[in-house]
């Protein structure tokens, strides 16, 4: 990543990707969301090449490991 621009789009994809997965398993279940995201990562690396979609799957996978250590405030 070259800007904090660059870095900042890239952290929204992310999140972005997270939350359409998270949706696709709680409406047609997890099998079908996993299916339905190698697909979308066949397209991703298609277009961007491998080295982008592992950096899309490590920033993902931080996304997810951050949510999962933040506390929810609820009041």
């Amino acid at each position: 990543m070259n800007t904090n621009s660059e870095q900042w789009k890239a952290e929204c994809e992310a999140r972005e990707w997270v939350a359409r997965y998270k949706i696709r398993a709680m409406e047609y279940g997890r099998g079908e969301a996993r299916a339905w995201w190698d697909d979308v990562c066949k397209d991703i690396e298609k277009k961007r090449g491998k080295k982008a979609l592992d950096e899309l799957k490590r920033m993902m996978n931080e996304e997810s490991s951050k949510n999962r250590r933040e506390p929810t405030s609820r009041g």
